[in-house]
């Protein structure tokens, strides 16, 4: 059985992918990618993730749409989704929360503040499965 944390890191810009998963390479993660909506749904499927961190803005399916789709899943209803966003307005944030956001952060981001949020969702899984 594997208890290392899946991670799935969904943005369109691949310096920002790059940069969550610089932050995160310290810790014992897995992580996957996703480069655009379509891709990541696909994929939720096949690695059943953790934790999603999800940017907002990509061409095509927007965040918002990917995380209502993933809400949908009652098999995803528990899985902690951080929405990850450029647009740093209240009305960004309440968005993300009613599309069914766990969590917001904000570009750019504290590289501290990422790890403290993540490491928040994954405490639990790992209390979870003790």
């Amino acid at each position: 059985m594997n208890d290392k944390i899946t991670i799935l890191v969904i943005d369109d810009e691949i310096v920002s992918r790059y940069t969550i998963e610089a932050t995160l390479e310290s810790e014992d993660y897995t992580l996957v990618s996703a480069e655009n909506g379509k891709q990541a749904l696909e994929k939720i499927e096949v690695i059943m993730p953790d934790l999603v961190l999800l940017d907002v803005m990509m061409p095509g399916m927007n965040g918002f749409e990917v995380c209502r789709r993933l809400r949908t899943y009652p098999h995803l209803a528990n899985l902690p989704i951080i929405m990850v966003t450029a647009w740093d307005e209240p009305v960004a944030r309440a968005r993300c929360l009613e599309m069914g956001a766990t969590e917001v952060i904000c570009k750019p981001f504290n590289h501290n503040e990422l790890n403290a949020i993540v490491s928040k969702f994954t405490q639990s899984h790992n209390n979870q499965n003790a």
